[in-house]
Protein backbone atom coordinates (compact mmCIF):
# COMPACT_ATOMS: atom_id res chain seq x y z
CA UNK A 1 0.00 0.00 0.00
CA UNK A 2 1.18 3.70 -1.01
CA UNK A 3 0.24 6.47 0.91
CA UNK A 4 -1.09 6.14 4.47
CA UNK A 5 -5.20 5.64 4.20
CA UNK A 6 -6.90 8.53 5.91
CA UNK A 7 -10.00 7.88 8.28
CA UNK A 8 -12.44 10.20 9.70
CA UNK A 9 -14.75 8.57 12.08
CA UNK A 10 -17.96 10.66 13.22
CA UNK A 11 -19.73 9.83 16.19
CA UNK A 12 -23.41 11.44 17.04
CA UNK A 13 -23.58 11.26 20.48
CA UNK A 14 -23.07 13.70 23.22
CA UNK A 15 -23.32 11.63 26.23
CA UNK A 16 -19.73 9.96 26.94
CA UNK A 17 -19.40 6.69 27.26
CA UNK A 18 -22.39 5.70 25.15
CA UNK A 19 -22.54 2.64 23.04
CA UNK A 20 -22.13 4.07 19.87
CA UNK A 21 -19.29 5.96 20.73
CA UNK A 22 -17.20 3.22 22.47
CA UNK A 23 -18.18 1.40 18.96
CA UNK A 24 -16.41 4.16 16.68
CA UNK A 25 -13.38 4.51 19.66
CA UNK A 26 -12.76 0.85 18.95
CA UNK A 27 -13.28 0.87 15.62
CA UNK A 28 -10.74 3.93 15.23
CA UNK A 29 -8.29 1.80 17.57
CA UNK A 30 -8.36 -0.94 14.98
CA UNK A 31 -8.17 1.27 12.34
CA UNK A 32 -5.19 2.68 14.06
CA UNK A 33 -3.45 -0.55 14.87
CA UNK A 34 -3.53 -1.52 10.86
CA UNK A 35 -1.21 2.21 10.42
CA UNK A 36 -4.52 3.52 9.20
CA UNK A 37 -4.43 7.19 10.06
CA UNK A 38 -7.43 8.35 11.59
CA UNK A 39 -9.42 11.94 12.72
CA UNK A 40 -12.43 11.64 14.92
CA UNK A 41 -15.12 14.17 15.88
CA UNK A 42 -17.62 13.31 18.36
CA UNK A 43 -20.21 14.90 20.30
CA UNK A 44 -19.37 18.67 21.24
CA UNK A 45 -17.04 18.56 18.10
CA UNK A 46 -20.01 18.01 15.61
CA UNK A 47 -21.71 21.21 17.57
CA UNK A 48 -22.24 23.27 14.64
CA UNK A 49 -25.31 25.57 14.20
CA UNK A 50 -28.05 23.96 12.24
CA UNK A 51 -27.50 23.85 8.62
CA UNK A 52 -28.86 26.25 6.61
CA UNK A 53 -28.55 26.38 3.00
CA UNK A 54 -29.00 29.89 2.86
CA UNK A 55 -25.82 30.54 4.72
CA UNK A 56 -22.59 29.44 5.28
CA UNK A 57 -21.22 28.36 8.60
CA UNK A 58 -18.02 29.05 9.54
CA UNK A 59 -16.32 27.78 12.78
CA UNK A 60 -12.63 26.94 13.58
CA UNK A 61 -14.31 23.47 13.99
CA UNK A 62 -15.98 23.04 11.28
CA UNK A 63 -13.28 24.53 9.16
CA UNK A 64 -11.19 21.21 10.59
CA UNK A 65 -13.85 18.76 10.67
CA UNK A 66 -14.35 19.63 6.44
CA UNK A 67 -10.73 19.44 6.03
CA UNK A 68 -10.36 16.38 6.95
CA UNK A 69 -13.62 14.96 5.57
CA UNK A 70 -11.82 16.19 2.20
CA UNK A 71 -8.41 14.53 2.95
CA UNK A 72 -10.37 11.20 3.80
CA UNK A 73 -10.16 8.08 1.69
CA UNK A 74 -13.54 6.67 4.11
CA UNK A 75 -15.74 7.53 7.09
CA UNK A 76 -16.76 5.27 9.95
CA UNK A 77 -19.82 6.97 11.05
CA UNK A 78 -21.50 5.83 14.45
CA UNK A 79 -25.00 6.56 15.46
CA UNK A 80 -26.90 6.64 19.03
CA UNK A 81 -30.63 5.14 17.90
CA UNK A 82 -32.81 8.47 18.23
CA UNK A 83 -36.59 7.40 17.84
CA UNK A 84 -35.63 4.93 15.16
CA UNK A 85 -33.33 7.13 13.30
CA UNK A 86 -29.91 8.75 13.98
CA UNK A 87 -28.82 11.53 16.13
CA UNK A 88 -30.10 15.35 14.96
CA UNK A 89 -26.17 15.79 15.96
CA UNK A 90 -25.31 13.54 13.12
CA UNK A 91 -27.79 14.57 10.45
CA UNK A 92 -26.74 18.02 11.04
CA UNK A 93 -22.69 17.23 10.38
CA UNK A 94 -23.62 15.61 7.50
CA UNK A 95 -25.71 17.93 6.00
CA UNK A 96 -22.71 20.75 6.73
CA UNK A 97 -20.58 18.27 4.36
CA UNK A 98 -22.32 20.76 1.22
CA UNK A 99 -19.66 22.55 0.69
CA UNK A 100 -17.80 19.58 -0.89
CA UNK A 101 -20.56 19.69 -3.45
CA UNK A 102 -17.94 21.63 -5.81
CA UNK A 103 -15.13 19.91 -5.08
CA UNK A 104 -13.48 17.73 -7.83
CA UNK A 105 -14.07 15.18 -5.85
CA UNK A 106 -17.58 15.91 -4.84
CA UNK A 107 -19.14 15.23 -1.09
CA UNK A 108 -17.68 11.72 -0.61
CA UNK A 109 -17.00 10.73 -3.89
CA UNK A 110 -14.82 7.68 -4.37
CA UNK A 111 -15.09 6.93 -0.25
CA UNK A 112 -15.69 3.82 1.55
CA UNK A 113 -18.32 4.73 4.53
CA UNK A 114 -19.18 2.58 7.54
CA UNK A 115 -22.14 2.51 9.39
CA UNK A 116 -22.34 1.57 13.33
CA UNK A 117 -25.90 2.46 14.47
CA UNK A 118 -26.74 1.31 18.61
CA UNK A 119 -30.05 1.52 20.22
CA UNK A 120 -31.87 0.05 23.15
CA UNK A 121 -32.82 -2.76 20.37
CA UNK A 122 -31.96 -3.67 17.17
CA UNK A 123 -35.23 -2.85 15.16
CA UNK A 124 -33.92 0.55 15.71
CA UNK A 125 -30.71 0.32 15.26
CA UNK A 126 -31.55 -1.90 11.93
CA UNK A 127 -33.82 1.10 10.91
CA UNK A 128 -31.27 3.84 11.70
CA UNK A 129 -28.32 2.10 9.61
CA UNK A 130 -31.04 2.10 6.59
CA UNK A 131 -30.97 5.66 6.91
CA UNK A 132 -27.41 6.14 7.15
CA UNK A 133 -27.00 4.27 4.19
CA UNK A 134 -29.19 6.54 2.29
CA UNK A 135 -27.57 9.29 3.28
CA UNK A 136 -24.06 7.91 2.84
CA UNK A 137 -25.58 7.01 -0.92
CA UNK A 138 -27.17 10.71 -1.33
CA UNK A 139 -23.54 12.38 -0.57
CA UNK A 140 -22.45 9.58 -3.35
CA UNK A 141 -20.13 7.80 -0.74
CA UNK A 142 -19.55 3.65 -1.07
CA UNK A 143 -21.23 2.13 2.25
CA UNK A 144 -19.21 -1.35 2.78
CA UNK A 145 -20.91 -4.43 2.99
CA UNK A 146 -20.51 -4.93 6.62
CA UNK A 147 -22.93 -2.29 8.57
CA UNK A 148 -22.94 -2.49 12.08
CA UNK A 149 -26.28 -2.57 14.38
CA UNK A 150 -25.55 -3.20 18.40
CA UNK A 151 -28.15 -3.86 20.95
CA UNK A 152 -26.96 -1.17 23.69
CA UNK A 153 -29.04 -2.69 26.15
CA UNK A 154 -27.19 -5.61 26.35
CA UNK A 155 -23.87 -3.66 27.33
CA UNK A 156 -21.29 -4.97 24.92
CA UNK A 157 -18.36 -2.92 25.81
CA UNK A 158 -16.60 -3.03 29.44
CA UNK A 159 -15.67 0.39 31.07
CA UNK A 160 -11.80 0.27 29.47
CA UNK A 161 -14.01 0.18 25.88
CA UNK A 162 -13.76 -3.61 25.25
CA UNK A 163 -15.90 -5.40 23.45
CA UNK A 164 -16.94 -8.55 25.60
CA UNK A 165 -19.36 -9.98 22.82
CA UNK A 166 -17.88 -11.64 20.87
CA UNK A 167 -20.51 -11.94 18.03
CA UNK A 168 -19.96 -7.57 17.89
CA UNK A 169 -16.58 -8.16 17.82
CA UNK A 170 -16.09 -10.07 14.98
CA UNK A 171 -18.72 -7.74 13.46
CA UNK A 172 -16.73 -4.56 13.86
CA UNK A 173 -13.52 -6.54 12.26
CA UNK A 174 -15.27 -7.12 9.47
CA UNK A 175 -16.34 -3.49 9.55
CA UNK A 176 -12.93 -2.33 9.72
CA UNK A 177 -11.47 -5.09 7.31
CA UNK A 178 -14.43 -3.73 4.71
CA UNK A 179 -13.04 0.12 5.12
CA UNK A 180 -9.58 -0.60 4.59
CA UNK A 181 -10.21 -3.38 1.71
CA UNK A 182 -12.53 -0.48 0.14
CA UNK A 183 -10.46 2.31 0.61
CA UNK A 184 -7.29 0.89 -0.87
CA UNK A 185 -8.89 -0.21 -3.50
CA UNK A 186 -10.81 3.37 -4.27
CA UNK A 187 -7.99 5.41 -3.00
CA UNK A 188 -6.88 8.03 -6.12
CA UNK A 189 -3.71 6.96 -7.16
Amino acid sequence: MGAKLKVVGIGGAIRNGSTSEMALQWMVHALRARGVEASVFTGRDLDFPLFDPNEEARSTRLDRYLAAVRECDAMVVASPVYHGGPSGLLKNALDHLQPLASDPRCYLSGRAVACVAAGGGLAGAVSTLSALRDVVHALRGWPVPMQVPINSSAKPFDAEGQCADPKLTKALRAAVEDVVTFASAMKPR
